[in-house]
């Protein structure tokens, strides 16, 4: 049971709740750097043509990163609205799809679809009851939503990081943006 947690500050003695510290954690892993860059971030000035690109030994491009992200970040979106969501994909690698068609306006769809499952899910953390993040995901998966949330957050981490390293392997990262 996560019912809170704390951390020290060298002024005094902080306490957070499950939900301060997942909100925290879900704003750096999206959209504020901090230690490392956060995905939103690291998707910026992005053309559809760089978000394709792989080298040899890369097995996804950022596009397929994304749409793997979405995938995911929607199926637990759906899920946490109370929706029993059946994954469609047969398997995580299809996941990693998309880029195709390589358009400019495709590329902006998928970032835009991004940005908006992110704001919900920003929208229904800070809006939910504290209790919510105590509970079993569903009577099929009884991993407490705090800790879900929390894998979430690191898996959207994770793949930003990615996002960074292939942008800085094609040369299109602004190490100014925050990482050298």
């Amino acid at each position: 049971m996560l019912k809170l947690s704390f951390f020290f500050s060298f002024d005094k003695l902080e306490f957070m709740t499950a939900k301060e510290i997942l909100l925290e954690q879900f704003t750096a892993c999206y959209d504020e750097n901090g230690w490392f860059v956060a995905l939103k971030n690291a998707l910026k000035n992005l053309t559809a043509a760089q978000a394709v690109w792989k080298t040899e030994g890369l097995d996804n491009s950022i596009w397929e990163i994304l749409a793997h992200l979405n995938y995911y970040n929607n199926a637990y979106l759906e899920r946490f609205k109370g929706i029993d969501y059946v994954y469609p994909a047969n398997d995580n690698a299809e996941t990693f799809a998309g880029g195709e068609t390589a358009s400019d306006a495709d590329w902006q769809a998928e970032i835009e679809k991004f940005d908006s499952l992110m704001s919900e899910w920003r929208s229904l953390l800070e809006s939910a009851n504290e209790s919510k993040f105590d509970q079993a995901v569903s009577a099929a998966n009884q991993s407490l939503w705090a800790s879900v949330i929390s894998d979430i957050n690191t898996h959207n981490a994770h793949h930003g990081g990615q996002i960074v390293v292939i942008r800085k392997l094609q040369g299109s990262w602004d190490a100014s943006k925050g990482v050298s």
